[in-house]
């Protein structure tokens, strides 16, 4: 289910991306009887394995000279191991990629020494956004979902719990926009997704937030039900600015609900960190690169694939029918996701680290 619904929103930005392909670059590069390794660094059955994989089949088939494409699953601290592995062994001949996703991001934050790899160098030709939902359970907390500002004001007067990995993972996008909007959290660290879930469904834990994908494919049940309320997305990168997301246009984004409360924008520091954050974890959620020093030429060749592939018949059919309006990121608007990542100020980066320090003792 969860590939498919990549599959979904990842067709949905076909008809914007279009296949315009530069042939004299294709023509320069064949892969024919050769190999490209995959590295994706993590286990089996994750949601960036699955990503991983429905390319594949797409790629052998787009890639000049149909080559054969592998995955390499090299799971370990959170995708350093694997990501580390790619920066030592990748040779710049487009027969090795890897696979990222926001935690790759957030360990090239906070990874220290443990991390030999830097993804600002490496040559991206893909990346796809995906959305944040941030819910709450209707038991006990009185939300009523029929005014978000309202909710988060009765939020507010709670001292209400989430779940999270470590302070260091992904989840911190989430933790950020509850600090914005003044909620009063504690996190309970040590759950992976799944167990935040169960432990919400126990009324154990209070917030929950799932990826656009998920939601679609769990949330709106519970949510029909009566179980729980969306009470905002992270939204979607724009320059500078952030917009609503467009597979939830519906909700306010959490800068939008902080400006309603305040009666002002946001800015500052914190700001600053969350909006790296949500690059980070929507922007930049999933995607491919290729090693440092790899030419234009054979970077244009992936995009050109991944191009073709948004634009296959073949994986148009096994995506169904269209959730969403995303659009992918190529080469070097990839690129520029990524750098808005992950390239903090000096400022934003010290502030950063004093709150996990802070607030959960977190040192890297």
């Amino acid at each position: 289910m969860i590939a498919i619904r990549w599959a979904k929103t990842l067709a949905a930005a076909a008809a914007i991306t279009g296949t315009f392909t530069a042939v004299a670059l294709a023509n320069n590069v064949n892969f024919a009887g050769k190999t490209v390794n995959v590295i994706v660094p993590y286990t089996e059955g994750g949601g960036t394995d699955l990503y991983a994989r429905l390319f594949v089949p797409y790629l052998r088939k787009h890639l000049p000279g149909n080559p054969t494409v592998v995955i390499r699953n090299m799971p370990g601290g959170g995708s350093i191991m694997g990501s580390n592995h790619f920066h030592k062994t990748a040779k710049p001949d487009g027969l090795t990629i890897v696979a990222t996703s926001s935690s790759t991001l957030v360990a090239q934050l906070f990874a220290g020494k443990k991390r030999e790899f830097d993804v600002l160098k490496w040559r991206q030709f893909i990346v796809s956004p995906q959305g944040t939902v941030a819910y709450v359970t209707t038991a006990k907390t009185g939300v009523t979902g029929k005014d978000p500002v309202a909710d988060i004001q009765t939020l507010r007067k709670q001292k209400l719990k989430y779940g999270s990995k470590q302070p260091d993972a992904g989840e911190l996008r989430v933790i950020l926009a509850f600090e914005l909007l003044g909620m009063n959290v504690d996190t309970v660290f040590g759950l992976a997704r799944g167990e935040v879930r169960q432990a919400m469904m126990r009324g154990e834990i209070e917030l929950n937030h799932d990826t656009a994908e998920t939601y679609l494919a769990n949330g709106e049940k519970m949510q029909k039900d009566g179980q729980i309320v969306p009470i905002f997305t992270l939204g979607y990168p724009k320059g500078d600015q952030i917009v609503r997301d467009p597979t939830f246009p519906e909700l306010m984004t959490g800068s939008e609900l902080y400006e309603k409360l305040n009666g002002k924008a946001p800015s500052g520091p914190l700001y600053e960190a969350y909006k790296s954050f949500v690059n980070l974890g929507v922007a930049a959620s999933k995607g491919f690169a290729l090693p440092e020093g790899t030419s234009d030429d054979i970077r244009e060749v992936y995009v050109v694939a991944m191009k073709k592939t948004l634009d296959d018949p073949e994986f148009k059919n096994a995506a169904g029918e269209e959730v969403g309006d995303v659009p992918q990121l190529f080469g070097n608007d990839a690129d520029f996701a990524i750098k808005q990542a992950v390239d903090l100020t000096p400022e934003t980066n010290k502030w950063l680290l004093d709150f996990l320090s802070s607030k959960y003792g977190f040192k890297p």
